[in-house]
């Protein structure tokens, strides 16, 4: 039986910036564009190896590329790749700029020396998180609509963002948004008009749909100019069967 690499606490990678990020089997470390190193639970060298066998990734933007080795590059707009029978020590992955916050991709991978993966890496994905970033838990609204989260979620088929409002006296105003190319966006059902929907102080905003646009956004705005509020925004991206 082969080896599985995967992180050293089986968990997915979080916060990833924009930008390359490598997979190096060899020595066992993910290493993003920031210079971020993340370890592996192992790695080739600890068994005089020099190259995997196979290989699977989940990544939470469809539209990141990969590249194995030298000379196999994926670029097919799926959120899962399974590769079989095939010889590298690296892989890369070329993650897109398109989420807000910055840094909120996240991947999750297992590798093998065996040349069939060894290990059930089923077709669909979860993607959720939360804006924690800045401060810590909360951050505070301003009097013009402002883009908090927005990601491209081609791939997933379920989308639903929770707003909370942790301000204990002003209310905020919340519009949730589509658009299929990033640029030109258009109000979510219920989101209409200048100020969207209201959220009063202590209170939430809770969306869901199954509509399956390319890009999705969360933007919030003070009810009173200079009369700012603290908020969460919670968000989980379902794919089923892409």
């Amino acid at each position: 039986m082969g080896t599985i690499f995967t992180t050293s606490d089986g968990e997915a990678i979080k916060n990833i910036p924009s930008g390359e990020l490598e997979i190096d089997f060899l020595h066992g470390t993910i290493i993003d564009s920031a210079g971020t190193t993340t370890s592996m639970n192992t790695n080739l060298d600890y068994y005089g190896l020099t190259q995997a066998q196979s290989f699977a990734v989940f990544a939470s933007d469809s539209d990141t590329g990969i590249s194995f080795g030298n000379s196999l590059t994926i670029a097919d707009h799926q959120l899962t790749h399974v590769v079989n029978n095939y010889a590298f020590d690296n892989v890369r992955l070329a993650i897109p700029d398109n989420s807000i916050p910055a840094n909120s991709n996240q991947i999750m991978f297992v590798g093998s020396t065996d040349a069939y993966l060894g290990y059930i890496f089923n077709n669909y994905a979860h993607f959720r998180d939360q804006l924690t970033t800045p401060p810590v838990a909360d951050t505070a609204s301003v009097n013009a609509f402002t883009t908090y989260v927005q990601h491209h979620v081609g791939g997933y088929d379920q989308f639903i963002y929770t707003i909370e409002n942790t301000g204990g006296a002003n209310s905020i105003n919340v519009k949730v948004e589509n658009s299929e190319n990033g640029v030109d966006w258009f109000a979510s059902s219920g989101y209409a008009g200048a100020t969207g929907v209201t959220i009063a102080p202590n209170s939430f905003d809770a969306f869901a749909t199954n509509l399956s646009h390319h890009f999705y956004r969360v933007r919030v705005q003070s009810t009173v100019a200079g009369s700012s509020s603290t908020f969460n925004i919670f968000w989980n991206y379902v794919s089923q069967n892409n």
